[in-house]
Parts: C-alpha cells; structure tokens; sequence
C-alpha cells in the first residue's frame, strides 16, 4: 500500500499529511510492533491458538475454525511471497483472519513504518498497529499484538460470536471448541494475577478479604474463590474485567456458578431470606458477571435489591433494624433532639412504609419499611412530611384545626431546614409541651387539688410572679385558703396576708407542707426525671386537704 502522499505548498516547506487516525510510531511502539511481526514471520504457528475441545458439531455443519486455520495455513505457506501476500490481504474474498494474517506478514517483510494506526475500544482501551490491506482493524491489531492476552483475543472473536470459546494467559492462548471448559492454569493465573490480594486455605479455597457480606465464586473446575464486597470496591482495577478480558466471549457466567452472601448490617444470624430476595441478588451478579455494574457498585446494588424484597424493618443506609428496634434505629439518625422526636411520631404514624432515596424523594410502600439511603432525619421529615406532618403537629405540640393546617402548608412548601424549624415552633409551644409533662389535667382533679396543679403549671410558664394575682383572685373556701398556702410556699404571705380571712390563712397555713411537696416534685417534671414523685405528692395533699374524691387515672 503506498505511503502517504507529500503535498507542497508555494513559499513553504515541504509538509506530510497524516491520515486520520493514525500517529506517528513512537520508537518503542516500532520495537514492539517490528518483534512481534518478526515471529509471526518466523514462526508463525506460534500464535495460533491450541484446539482441545470438540470444534465440529456434526450434522453436515461447517466446522469455521478448522476452515478459519486451513485458510491461515494457506497464508502460512505464503509467507515469503511478498507479491501473493498484497493479492491476499486486499481480496474481498476468503477468511477475514486469514486476509488480516496476510497484511502482517506483508507488514513484517518491511523494513520500517513510521506511521502507525490507532485502535480504540470501550472495554479494551486503545493500541497501536500497522495497518495492512483490507483486513478488519481488530483482526490486525490481535494478531500484532498476539503477546498481549487480552489483545490477542479480538482477532478470533467472530469464531467466538460462532460459539467457539477462548481462554488467554500469559503461557497460551487455548481454544476450548464449543464447550467452555477453562484450563486450570487459566483459573489459577486469573486469580493470582487479579487486583485482588488471595489467600488459600487449608481446604483450598481462595479468599480475599474477610467479611459476613461476599461473593462466592464455584468454577467448573471445581475452584471456589470466596471475596468480600468490602475488599471487591477497595480496588480502582475492575476484578470482573480482569478475569472476564481474558476469555472470548467473556460470559464467566458459562463457567462458574456464583452465590451472593448478602446481608445489610444488623440481620439477625439465623434469619433467612425469601426466594424472592435471592433471585432479586442473583439477577445483579448476572449484571456484574457481564460487566453492566462495575466492582465498587456491586456492594450497593445488593443492598438495594436485598431491600426491595423486605417486607419490614428501618434500614438506615446499610444498617438494618427491627420494626420494634425503633430506638436503635433513632440513635444510629444523625439529628436533633428535637428531629428525632419527630421523627419518631413519624415512623407510628406511617400507613405502610416509604423509601427515601439518595435525592430526597419519597417512594411509598405497601410493606411496613423505612428505607433511607442516607442517615440524615431531615431528609426522612422532608420526604415524608406531606403525608405526616400534622401527625407531628398534633402529637407534639397539641395543633390541631386550621393553626396546624397553616404550618402545615408553610412547611411543606418552605425550604427551611427542620431542625430550625421544630425548634422555633417548640419555643412558641414550651408551655403547651410542658404541660404535657404533668401526669394530670388540671380540669379533672377534684377542688382545691385542681387549682393547686394549675398554679403549678402557670409557674412554670409564666413566671412565679404571675401566679400571686391568681392566687388572690381566686374566689372563696377552699380555693382561697390553697391560694395562701401558695403565696406561703413562695414567700409572699408578709405582703399579701391582709387579702385573706383569718379562716382562710389557718386552713390553708396546714396544707403548705404538702404544696411545697407538690412543688418540688413539678420541678422533677420538668428536669424530665419522671412523675412519680409528683404523683404521691398529688395523693398526700389530697389527704391533708380532705378532698373524699379519688385521683383520676393518669393520662401519660
């Protein structure tokens, strides 16, 4: 084939035009390329690939690999006519492998090429050959590059395509016919050679990484390779790539057989998975073993096909909890106090369960799940406050009509972080929420037991100060004599003694003992150290006061 054409312009140097997609050979891709060529000159049967397998399936059926090679052969014995060679690599007609192994050997009688052509592939990656005759681009390069073991293989892939089955190491190039039976030296150099770091045990199986979630891999051969999902996203190297690159075509799922061990953190050891779950793990390895999902995102595809077939459970991330594990679940939430409270309500109030994904958004489900794919409780009160936000108002902070339809609507429209939020809202309604705290309301106890727990209550959210009024103000009998003994508990009886009857002040001067009790033990309330106290407090000052009615029953 003649070189490229030299073009000269008026009043300028001489200039080479290149062809597209060729580049000048560097001097180390012309040493590689010029030995490569030399063997195939020399040596030719060489790089044919060893048969040790059935090629013919019968039937009056054309066996094209012995075709393929007797075409090659014919090449073979050519190989010194240089004339012939040009005739063969540029027919339209014969085998495409036997055309590309005429180009090479009339490639390699040359005594240099400066310019060489570039071969790009998406799995393979790109190299550089001599382009010869009319011979496809990966016919060429394979048979050049016939030291390579990936390379090498593009030149036999339309006998692949045709149902023959390759295997390349770094010791042979074997064609298998059409079984695919892997050569054990194969198996084993894959391994080893692998980005992956493996260890052999004392039973013989190859292990690399430990870790409850893995992947085991059975051959054919009867090898078993056990990997963690850990140590399998680690490498920037693709592990599948590694050992699928080096058979054509590379289905490893035709030669071995492999098991997901997959469980998110947290499964309880002896708790089986569903049919479903598995046939869910299987369909991503078939995925993987075809080089759709790359090493570092098998791990997560597991887990969400895993997660896809639960029926129950809070998974945070890839942590998995019981349904009655909600406070291991809340403590594993990054949040606030405040946002986990809430969040809490949330997950009661669920109708069903809902996935939140990596964008936010809310996916609703039948089953009773939470799902979420990252740990962040405002995401999950994002996501899920359109269908439980007034849940939250109500149970938190006693909203409820139209107030609690106006936050609502404020929120779910507003970008506002929840953690603000809550927070503000909370201060607005500290009183309300304290009072929830109290083991009874104030309406249900019995006169003056009733009037004593709501100057409690007002104490603590308005202010000592802003009780002394109510105390004076508070009628007559009993009422007014509890309203004294309030003023006594707090050291105002000096200054407001002349508001009260003598009879008032002697009745109620008996019960201070008692108040200040109940005093005390709101304060325990309100420290969220419990109620109890406050509780036996309650039922004392019932007994000094008189009162024949019973408490209520609590309402916590």
């Amino acid at each position: 084939m003649a070189g490229p054409s030299e073009v000269e312009f008026p009043g300028k140097k001489k200039q080479r035009i290149r062809m597209r997609g060729t580049k000048r050979a560097s001097d180390s891709v012309q040493k590689r390329l010029r030995k490569n060529l030399d063997v195939m000159l020399e040596e030719p049967h060489s790089i044919l690939p060893t048969i040790s397998g059935r090629t013919s399936r019968g039937f009056g059926r054309p066996d094209k690999l012995k075709a393929c090679l007797k075409d090659i052969e014919k090449v073979i014995n050519k190989r010194e006519d240089r004339s012939w060679l040009h005739k063969r690599m540029a027919a339209r007609k014969g085998d495409l492998i036997a055309r590309a192994f005429a180009g090479c050997l009339a490639a390699a009688h040359e005594d240099e090429f400066e310019t060489v052509a570039i071969f790009k592939h998406p799995v393979y990656g790109s190299s550089s050959f001599i382009r010869r005759g009319s011979g496809r681009p990966a016919h060429l390069l394979g048979l050049q590059m016939h030291t390579h073991t990936r390379f090498r293989l593009l030149a036999w892939e339309e006998l692949a395509r045709s149902g023959y089955w390759f295997f390349s190491w770094s010791k042979d190039l074997i064609c298998t016919g059409l079984e695919p039976t892997p050569p054990e030296e194969w198996v084993t150099e894959g391994l080893s050679s692998s980005p992956l770091k493996f260890e052999i045990n004392d039973e013989g199986v190859w292990h690399a990484g430990n870790s409850a979630s893995n992947i085991v891999m059975n051959y054919s051969n009867g090898l078993v390779a056990e990997i963690s999902l850990d140590e399998l996203a680690k490498n920037k190297e693709s592990f599948v790539q590694s050992i699928a690159l080096t058979m054509s075509p590379p289905r490893l799922s035709e030669i071995m057989e492999v098991e997901a061990n997959y469980r998110p953190n947290g499964w309880p050891e002896g708790l089986e998975i569903n049919q479903e779950t598995m046939d869910s793990l299987a369909t991503v390895i078939q995925h993987w073993l075809r080089l759709e999902i790359p090493d570092a995102g098998l791990k997560t595809l597991l887990h969400s096909a895993f997660c896809e077939e639960l029926e129950e459970g809070l998974v945070l991330k890839e942590d998995w909890f019981a349904n009655d594990d909600k406070e291991g679940f809340l403590q594993a939430l990054q949040g606030s106090k405040i946002e986990l409270e809430a969040v809490s309500i949330l997950i009661d109030a669920l109708d069903g369960g809902v996935r939140v994904d990596a964008a936010g958004e809310a996916h609703w489900l039948a089953s009773e799940v939470v799902l979420m794919a990252d740990d962040s409780a405002h995401s999950l009160l994002k996501a899920a406050w359109g269908k439980c936000g007034l849940d939250i108002l109500e149970q938190m902070f006693d909203l409820t009509g139209d107030k609690a339809e106006n936050i609502y609507e404020q929120q779910l429209n507003s970008r506002k972080a929840f953690s603000g939020f809550l927070r503000n809202l909370d201060e607005k309604q500290s009183s309300v929420r304290m009072m929830r705290k109290f083991p009874y309301d104030s309406e249900s106890l019995p006169s003056p037991l009733s009037f004593a727990d709501s100057l409690i209550k007002r104490a603590h959210s308005e202010g000592v100060g802003k009780t002394t009024t109510m105390a004076r103000k508070s009628g007559g009998g009993r009422k007014s004599s509890m309203g004294w003994a309030w003023v006594c508990v707090h050291g105002k009886d000096e200054g407001e003694s002349w508001h009260y009857e003598p009879t008032v002040r002697d009745l109620g001067g008996d019960w201070v003992p008692a108040l200040r009790s109940l005093w005390e033990a709101s304060q325990i309330i309100i420290n969220d150290e419990g109620s109890d106290d406050y509780v036996k407090a309650m039922e004392s000052l019932r007994n000094v006061t008189g009162t024949m009615e019973n408490l209520p029953e609590l309402v916590l």
